[in-house]
């Protein structure tokens, strides 16, 4: 996706999205406040970009060209933990798209001890291809062409082996749609990127003994919370607790 087709997605995505949120500004100067930051990022001034992109998150408006933006801004100013949660937020919305994923590929390889989480599934490959928004249109789709086409079929007087061997077909492909719909929604459940270095804890206190260092831009999966603490695994199935506020939420 190129630079100019990225800023109309954002321009689509902001006049379409969020509508019902409280917003500090309009969706005209949503738009500014996006120049400005892609001026400012253009212009060396990355902090500036920083806080200029997560101004208009925090009104409510959101595109994967808006997280794409932040994450070069954050990767800039050296903040890899906040440059890996905006790629990621980016990819959930735009999962096909090259610039963003080779971004992703070589922010994650100047993470400390980087280890990738290993998916087995059969609904991996779908469910890294599409978003969940397309996943589960696709999958309405299909439960509707399942339907649709037995009805007609039965109405024509199709064969009955034909009927069957179809409608299977097109049920099986709607099952599996369906699955991959909810594995990827299982898939990001506590999905999380550790924001700046922090110990990992036995216990829920800054008195319990430390188990495990967790780099900036580890990848972990939040697992439940406590006060102020909230207990994460890691790719390798280790778990510890850390203070909630190190972490940001994909």
């Amino acid at each position: 996706m190129t630079r100019s087709s990225r800023l109309v997605l954002m321009v689509l995505l902001l006049l379409a999205g969020s509508a019902s949120a409280a917003r500090a500004f309009d969706v005209k100067e949503a738009r500014v406040v996006f120049l400005k930051g892609v001026q400012a990022y253009h212009g060396g001034r990355y902090d500036e970009a920083v806080a200029l992109d997560e101004q208009i998150l925090a009104a409510g408006f959101y595109s994967p060209a808006l997280y794409y933006n932040l994450g070069n801004a954050c990767f800039k100013t050296r903040h890899t933990g906040k440059a890996l949660v905006n790629y990621l937020r980016a990819r959930r919305l735009a999962p096909r798209d090259s610039d963003l994923r080779a971004n992703l590929l070589f922010t994650r390889t100047i993470v400390e001890n980087y280890a990738p989480w290993k998916d087995g599934s059969v609904f991996g490959p779908v469910a890294d291809l599409l978003s969940g928004e397309e996943l589960q249109w696709l999958a309405f789709f299909f439960f509707a062409l399942t339907g649709t086409f037995l009805v007609v079929a039965l109405y024509a007087g199709l064969r009955r082996k034909r009927i069957v061997l179809v409608t299977g077909l097109l049920a099986i492909v709607s099952a599996y749609l369906a699955g991959a719909v909810i594995f990827k929604v299982l898939q990001r459940s506590g999905e999380a990127v550790c924001a700046a270095r922090v110990d990992a804890r036995f216990e829920p206190s800054q008195e319990a003994t430390v188990y495990f260092k967790v780099p900036e831009g580890t990848e972990v999966k939040i697992l439940r919370y406590k006060e102020l603490w909230c207990k994460i695994e890691r790719s390798d199935g280790k778990t510890g607790w850390v203070p909630a506020a190190s972490m940001e939420r994909i």
